[in-house]
């Protein structure tokens, strides 16, 4: 399945700033609105003024359900189909009690001319617009530095998990390697598009195992939490010791406890990641390959390698 997409560059006049602070010019989450954000925004707008409305009766409740399911009462909105009467009902139940929305039915009467939407669709919709966003901070990035790619140069970025380096291949021009690598290698460009991959990831991608993929959160929670690098530790007797002897463990647990946002719930997370720690030490770092990821490059946009759904707009790689 090929999902094409197409963008425009946006304005890049302030990446060279901003790169120069630290921030990262490419994110792997960007704000989007999907279909159903739109729905939601259209059903909080009509029941909020329902609501007001409701809150003139007595017994605001009462009247909710005279309206939507008392066919002998005067309220009862015999305009309606059944659906799109417990469709009401739910939300106008959840502003009522809630004084907003929360619940969610987009069988609603005023969807009713619409297509209907297939809620198995946000993940893609979603996926698909993270991949225009990423595209056009890319494309701004490049032509920030003055870098012109060459049409229907087939690139891949290939990216380390360990310190998030970046190397490029499917070109033989060393000088435009080695400006694709400084420019990316840069803040947390790498950092961001390692992740931006890992979001647009399908269950049948090829570059992902549950075990890779277990040791790489393993990993990234110890040097978040710690500020150690596990490959760069050594490991003595089952355990994995930084440079002054200390168990990264003992060390792990500590910082847990100091951080309020950590400290109730240290020992599940102790518990969870202290199993896998002891078991990566007692057979090797290496015993479980890194999750280094790859990402295709062509014409102005990233395509998906190793699944069959790509949301770029290169041809499907099967």
């Amino acid at each position: 399945m090929n999902i094409n997409t197409s963008y425009t560059a946006s304005s890049s006049n302030n990446l060279n700033q901003i790169n120069s602070k630290g921030q990262s010019a490419i994110k792997s989450t960007n704000e989007v609105m999907t279909e159903s954000d739109r729905r939601m925004k259209i059903l909080d707008e009509k029941y909020e003024k329902i609501n007001e409305q409701n809150k003139r009766f007595k017994d605001p409740q009462s009247h909710i359900y005279d309206k939507y399911r008392n066919p002998y009462s005067s309220y009862f909105r015999s305009d309606l189909t059944k659906v799109e009467r417990e469709a009401a009902y739910t939300m106008e139940m959840s502003w009522a009690r809630n004084n907003k929305g929360g619940q969610y039915d987009f069988n609603d009467a005023i969807f009713r001319n619409e297509k209907r939407y297939d809620p198995t669709q946000e993940s893609v919709e979603k996926k698909l617009l993270n991949r225009q966003k990423v595209n056009e901070q890319l494309q701004a990035l490049f032509s920030t530095n003055g870098l012109n790619i060459p049409k229907n140069a087939n690139l891949t970025f290939t990216i380390d998990p360990n310190h998030f380096k970046l190397v490029v291949s499917g070109t033989t021009d060393e000088t435009l390697v080695k400006q694709i690598e400084d420019i990316l290698n840069t803040s947390n460009n790498t950092r961001e598009l390692f992740f931006h991959i890992m979001k647009s990831r399908n269950d049948d991608s090829t570059q992902f195992t549950p075990d890779s993929l277990a040791k790489f959160h393993l990993v990234n929670q110890i040097k978040t939490v710690t500020g150690y690098n596990l490959k760069d530790l050594s490991i003595v007797n089952g355990q994995f010791l930084t440079e002054n002897g200390a168990n990264i463990f003992d060390i792990y647990k500590e910082e847990l406890l100091k951080n309020p946002y950590t400290a109730e719930n240290a020992r599940i997370a102790a518990s969870h990641y202290g199993a896998q720690l002891f078991d990566l030490a007692k057979n090797g770092y290496d015993s479980i390959p890194d999750l280094v990821l790859s990402i295709g490059y062509e014409n102005g946009s990233l395509y998906d390698i190793g699944q069959k759904v790509n949301y770029g707009v290169k041809k499907t790689i099967d």
